[in-house]
């Protein structure tokens, strides 16, 4: 386990907008920061980062936390390893964890990272002459093979594993995170094998730089024993790595991607890196697949403006069709670049130059016209053609939750198509939900207000603790929140128990915490009000319960309870009355 004092120190060491920086575009507002959300599609930023109070709130989608929460959520960590890796951005010590504790991911990120340096260190070695020499046939400058490390696999099959071994790292951590295979001969006796063999490599990292993954590609011109190997050879996905949710190139394009407030989307590793070369540097590729949702989110979360390269043949126009429903659900529209035929980005920016490829990104055309010429074809005469392609954007109209956006594909289409708009409208009409009901107001509502002001100022809830109005709380909820805002022990465990709160009331804190809540004296009122409203409900339900045994001690003609009664009646009421003059 990590000390609490040290989490505590790496949490007040750590910059949680830097961090958040990594992934979100934020632009500075007074004292705070926004930008679009990470874990929800938006178009008005609604996600909000204070450097001051150390939290992060979405005022979307009700997503809050500290820099411990955000780094978990978007790098699937651990606490312990998010703390972790924190602490290293911000160069402060954590003592290891004691031996038998759980088993995280932090392991697989070791043996990536002595991966990384291994193949970097036999590509400038002797065994890496081969692959230094294909590299500059490709124009790559040492600089450039340096910063995005690229490396050599040695061919001997079990090289890595014993480098990872000599360094004291665990066999079985390389094997979960796909560097390492056993081999399943019956007489291998589980020994083990590299995945990576005669490969320049390719580090595959995510948005903080941290590798996750690897790609490699075999030499030209080497003469295969058995069956042709695959060109390309991706890590298999682990619990770091997940294909269709990264991206190649992405941790060294942010800075560009700011600066350029576009994204340049390629197919594989080599055009990222000609265009980064070439001084392109806003660019990023997926691994090997058609661009996923996800990936798509991901780059979203840097910029909307995406153009992504694609054959300029009938095949590239159709894979450009295609992507479209993606972005769309993405919320992105997106560009198309169509080069050439017969050229890649690498290709064509070797041969052409910059400001060649820079004229084809410019003129690049909108997704959904190649998504709705694709579907309509260009004979205006085929009516069913285009009936089909109406049915099929009135289909992808009905998953557009974003008005502005339904409203532009509808207009877009019909016009292409030549429908009538109001019909597109009609048939892609999005599926009503159903309003949620408002939550009910009613004696609850003090409550509710005293768990908000707890939450806001750790003050308040020492002094409602202290008035021991949480034992006439009634919600179960509310109590079970106040007691825990009343024993939290700092920042980080009020943090979590904001987070475990209704969305409505999480929105409230975080805008009071943001300095957008009432004046101190207001909220000094607000508390009075509260603590008042609830000690008069007590009294209220005590004297009924009296009038209550009055009345039935009456009904049964007990006159000795019924005197009893009316005494406990008067005494009480007598000592509410001087409470009230007092």
């Amino acid at each position: 386990m990590i000390p609490d004092e040290a989490i505590r120190t790496v949490r007040e060491r750590a910059n949680i907008a830097e961090v958040v920086s990594d992934v979100v575009a934020l632009r500075r507002r007074g004292r705070s920061a926004t930008g679009l959300c990470p874990f929800h599609a938006e178009k008005t930023p609604s996600f909000t980062v204070s450097e001051e109070r150390g939290f992060y709130h979405c005022f979307g989608c009700g997503e809050h936390g500290d820099v411990f929460a955000f780094v978990m959520k978007t790098q699937s960590l651990s606490f312990p390893e998010a703390v972790r890796r924190v602490a290293e951005r911000f160069g402060v010590p954590v003592p290891e964890e004691v031996a038998g504790g759980a088993r995280t991911t932090e392991p697989l990120a070791q043996v990536n990272a002595a991966a990384a340096t291994f193949f970097r260190t036999e590509l400038a070695g002797s065994a890496g002459t081969r692959a230094r020499a294909y590299l500059r046939e490709r124009g790559l400058a040492d600089e450039t093979v340096a910063r995005f490390g690229l490396g050599w696999a040695p061919g001997s099959g079990e090289a890595l594993a014993r480098h990872l071994r000599a360094r004291g790292l665990r066999v079985e951590d390389a094997i979960v995170a796909g560097l390492i295979l056993r081999r399943d001969r019956p007489d291998a006796r589980g020994s083990v094998f590299d995945r990576f063999r005669e490969r320049v490599m390719f580090p595959i990292a995510d948005a903080s730089g941290k590798v996750v993954a690897f790609g490699g590609r075999i030499l030209p011109g080497r003469t295969p024993v058995g069956d042709p190997p695959p060109k390309y050879l991706n890590s298999a996905e682990s619990p770091i790595f997940k294909k269709g949710h990264t991206l190649y190139g992405l941790a060294q394009a942010r800075d560009a991607i700011r600066r350029a407030g576009r994204v340049i989307v390629v197919e594989g590793y080599l055009d990222v890196i000609a265009l980064s070369e070439a001084g392109i540097g806003e660019v990023v590729a997926p691994l090997g697949v058609a661009l996923t949702v996800d990936q798509l989110r991901l780059v979203r979360r840097f910029s909307e403006h995406v153009v992504a390269c694609f054959d300029g043949d009938a095949a590239g126009r159709r894979a450009a069709a295609r992507s479209f429903p993606s972005f769309l659900e993405a919320g992105l529209w997106g560009r198309a670049a169509f080069l050439p035929g017969g050229d890649d980005p690498d290709s064509f920016v070797r041969r052409e130059g910059r400001a060649a490829l820079e004229g084809y990104l410019a003129a690049a055309e909108p997704l959904v016209d190649a998504f709705v010429l694709e579907l309509a074809g260009t004979d205006r005469e085929a009516v069913g053609r285009r009936a089909d392609a109406a049915r099929e954007v009135a289909r992808l109209l009905k998953r557009v939750t974003s008005p502005y956006e339904h409203d532009l594909l509808a207009r877009l289409a019909a016009e292409r198509l030549g429908v009538r708009e109001e019909m597109l409208r009609s048939e892609g009409a999005p599926e009503p939900t159903p309003t949620p009901a408002p939550a009910a107001r009613g004696s609850a509502g003090a409550e509710a207000m005293l768990v908000e002001l707890m939450a806001d100022d750790p003050a308040i809830a020492a002094r409602v603790a202290a008035s021991g109005v949480i034992a006439d709380f009634q919600h179960p909820d509310w109590r079970r929140a106040a007691e825990a805002l009343a024993a939290a022990g700092g920042d980080a465990e009020r943090n979590a128990l904001v987070c475990a709160l209704p969305r409505e009331m999480r929105d409230r804190v975080a805008r009071r915490l943001l300095g957008e809540g009432e004046a101190v004296e207001e909220r000094e009122q607000a508390v009075q009000d509260c603590i008042g409203s609830i000690h008069r409900r007590r009294e209220a339900a005590a004297r009924r319960q009296l009038t209550d045994e009055l009345r039935a001690a009456a009904g049964r003609g007990d006159e000795a309870a019924a005197d009893a009664a009316k005494q406990k009646l008067r005494a009480f009421d007598a000592e509410h009355t001087q409470k009230v003059s007092t």
